[in-house]
């Protein structure tokens, strides 16, 4: 069920005061008055004086006033006394719990405050916890104005509109006339009248669904003054369906003339979604229901099934992003194979007296001038050197050939040099030029 809280303020008719005249309404020579909630409160020095409310709820708080001159209290839940203290202070202080009492099962119940002394204590307000609606159904309040056309005045003529800042959206309707009425239907579970008290306040008959009760909103003296927007009346565990409720002021009690009506305020209680984070309003003791709804182990279930199928599509996940990592790898090596050793390339292909051959594909293009340096000794060019890892052992290879070719290879390549004057962009020396002759055969001496 949804729960709620309710305000009461000392002046409401849902407290009844008890003898009458023990009991003051806000004194008006106080100079603490402003300090009270709704600057009021009901205070007696009479010992016995008692203070009744009768609500439907599951807890409730009684609030007062503590002061230096103030006696003893009791109150009573039920007939049980809950509370005996007292509310004598060495320093005033306002609107403090005088009591409480909670955990009660959501039903009718009455509170009683008792004065236990001569010494004088106060009620400033009350506050009471009530649930309404189906288990698991969440609450909405709606207001519903005097000035809103939902009210339904009879006669029009017959009511009058005091529009003074006090009042709940700046508007109040009222009537002097016995036989005037206000209505207005509503779609709620619960319903709470609110207007004004004050001693020239006529009793009110309150019709709601055909029902009749008739309460005081100023006579047996508990209001002195006027009072602004006070909880009149509250009805609970109506149904969602729709409801009518009239006010008139009772023509037997010879009390008035006046009446008013300042907003209703209703509370409609619609279900929630009954698998959000353990509000499961179903009984769950089986795994189905007549109705087709999931119970508890059903829903426990998919929440597990759930989370064990998003651990597997994220493992999916992982193994096939792993997979074509692995994949891409694959073809990256399968693009780039070694260069397969050419026979000539092995030693035992080489001509008589050759030493092994720098590779031809790491061999640099020369200029003229880097060529001539190269073999003459000199330090070739920046532009020989840069860029190619394997100068080096080309240089190495060179070297050891220079015997070998000297009297051939260079002059042939410097000839060629020359002829071409300068080399074309296109032309590359990819190779050391073999002799164009072949040496002597090598013949060794007899052993």
């Amino acid at each position: 069920m949804a729960s709620f809280n309710l305000t009461v303020e000392d002046s409401s008719p849902l407290i009844s005061y008890s003898p009458a005249g023990a009991w003051s309404d806000s004194p008006s020579n106080d100079t603490l008055l402003a300090s009270y909630s709704g600057s009021s409160y009901h205070t007696t020095s009479t010992q016995g004086a008692t203070a009744t409310i009768t609500f439907t709820g599951t807890a409730i708080t009684i609030f007062g006033g503590h002061r230096q001159n103030y006696g003893r209290y009791q109150i009573s839940m039920d007939g049980q006394t809950v509370v005996a203290s007292e509310s004598s202070a060495g320093q005033d202080a306002f609107q403090q719990i005088l009591g409480t009492a909670s955990g009660m099962s959501n039903g009718k119940h009455t509170v009683v405050i008792t004065s236990s002394s001569t010494s004088p204590i106060d009620i400033d307000y009350v506050d009471i916890q009530t649930q309404t609606g189906k288990p698991g159904s969440q609450l909405t309040k709606s207001t519903v104005d005097d000035s809103d056309s939902s009210f339904i005045y009879s006669p029009a003529s017959e009511w009058s509109i005091n529009d003074k800042d006090y009042f709940i959206n700046d508007t109040l309707h009222y009537t002097s006339s016995a036989g005037a009425s206000a209505s207005v239907t509503f779609s709620g579970e619960a319903v709470a009248l609110y207007g004004t008290v004050s001693q020239d306040h006529a009793d009110i008959q309150l019709s709601l669904d055909g029902q009749n009760v008739t309460f005081g909103a100023g006579a047996n003296g508990f209001a002195s003054t006027l009072h602004s927007q006070i909880l009149l009346y509250y009805a609970q565990g109506l149904g969602s369906n729709q409801h009518s409720l009239t006010v008139s002021a009772d023509p037997l009690s010879g009390t008035g003339p006046f009446i008013d009506v300042d907003a209703i305020v209703f509370a409609t209680a619609s279900s929630i979604n009954p698998y959000i984070s353990g509000l499961i309003v179903e009984d769950s003791c089986s795994d189905s229901t007549s109705s087709g709804k999931l119970t508890t182990k059903t829903i426990v279930g998919v929440i597990i099934g759930s989370i064990l199928g998003l651990l597997l599509l994220l493992a999916l996940v992982f193994f096939l992003l792993r997979w074509k990592r692995r994949r891409r790898q694959d073809q990256a090596d399968s693009r780039s194979p070694l260069t397969p050793t050419l026979p000539i390339q092995t030693p035992d292909m080489l001509e008589a007296g050759l030493s092994t051959r720098p590779d031809r594909a790491v061999v640099p293009r020369l200029s003229q001038n880097s060529m001539t340096s190269f073999y003459s000794g000199t330090p070739p060019d920046e532009g020989f050197i840069s860029g190619h890892s394997r100068v080096a052992s080309v240089a190495e290879s060179f070297s050891s050939m220079a015997p070998i070719i000297a009297n051939n290879a260079v002059p042939a390549t410097q000839d060629r040099i020359a002829q071409s004057g300068s080399r074309n962009q296109s032309t590359s020396l990819n190779a050391p030029m073999r002799p164009s002759q072949r040496p002597p055969p090598l013949i060794l001496p007899a052993s």
